[in-house]
């Protein structure tokens, strides 16, 4: 059977999805989206990610008005609908300024959901990630769009070379993220935020820190540079999906990967914690 999908007003099978030739998110890569982890027919960090999919929009001019009733009672029959109700699965919700040939007074937005199994990695074989000294800046690197070809090019350079991610410097040099996740520094009992003006504000990693710091670890957001990396600390990646997650090599250099037993009580936090 082919997975349903909801686009603009129905529930139809992907294979049947159409869009408009002249979509702006198809033409022009203009749409922004949202990616989270659902589990039991239940939305994680629904209310975080659809926030921050509206401050998206409204910076970038894409019309959204759906309410988070009305897409979480979309979210659950679509779940519903494929069978994915007791099985973890990922949840894309996407929009688009919609067909670029309607004039603008009559323009309505695209609005796509879909939904399909995920089985996320094991914590037993942490990341390898690279670090080519690529710099990714631009007005809205702030904004997860689907103007996304940059990471998945830098991802696939990666991968060929045998890492799982790559570390992405900003506009000043310093460590924005990777192409798919925030980065966490664990270093003398601290938990060290790259900050930068080109890096996604990641909503786990903003739910991590606030959890560490409820257990009483300092948080500190603060410019890296690429060596602050490899001083000593243990780092994470982390994202909706992955949640906190050990890395164990960035380049050639091998590094300390976060104690286990702390590791293991950080993820049975955010779990807890996902109906925020």
């Amino acid at each position: 059977m082919q997975p349903l999908v909801f686009l603009n007003d129905d529930f139809i099978p992907a294979v049947d999805a159409r869009i408009s030739a002249f979509d702006a998110g198809f033409l022009f890569g203009a749409g922004v989206f949202e990616t989270l982890l659902a589990t039991g027919g239940r939305p994680w960090y629904f209310h975080r990610h659809l926030e921050r999919l509206r401050a998206s929009c409204g910076a970038l001019g894409i019309e959204f008005s759906a309410s988070d009733s009305a897409l979480r009672g979309i979210v659950g029959e679509l779940l519903s609908r494929n069978g994915l109700d007791d099985i973890e699965t990922r949840v894309k919700i996407l929009v688009t300024p919609g067909d670029t040939s309607v004039h603008i007074s009559h323009r309505g937005s695209t609005v796509l959901v879909s939904a399909i199994p995920y089985i996320r990695p094991s914590l037993h074989i942490p990341w390898k990630l690279s670090m080519p000294g690529i710099v990714h800046a631009s007005s809205i690197a702030t904004h997860k769009t689907t103007s996304y070809l940059a990471y998945r090019m830098a991802l696939h350079a990666a991968h060929s070379r045998g890492f799982d991610d790559v570390i992405l410097f900003d506009r000043h040099g310093h460590v924005a993220e990777t192409s798919v996740a925030s980065l966490l520094v664990f270093r003398e009992g601290q938990l060290l935020l790259p900050a930068s003006p080109d890096a996604l504000r990641g909503i786990t990693r903003g739910v991590i820190a606030e959890l560490v710091r409820e257990n009483g670890m300092e948080v500190a957001e603060v410019p890296m540079s690429p060596h602050e990396l490899t001083e000593g600390g243990a780092v994470c990646v982390c994202n909706a999906l992955l949640g906190p997650y050990p890395v164990a090599r960035i380049n050639e250099t091998e590094i300390p990967t976060l104690d286990a037993l702390f590791l293991s009580s950080l993820r049975e936090s955010w779990e807890a914690a996902s109906g925020a």
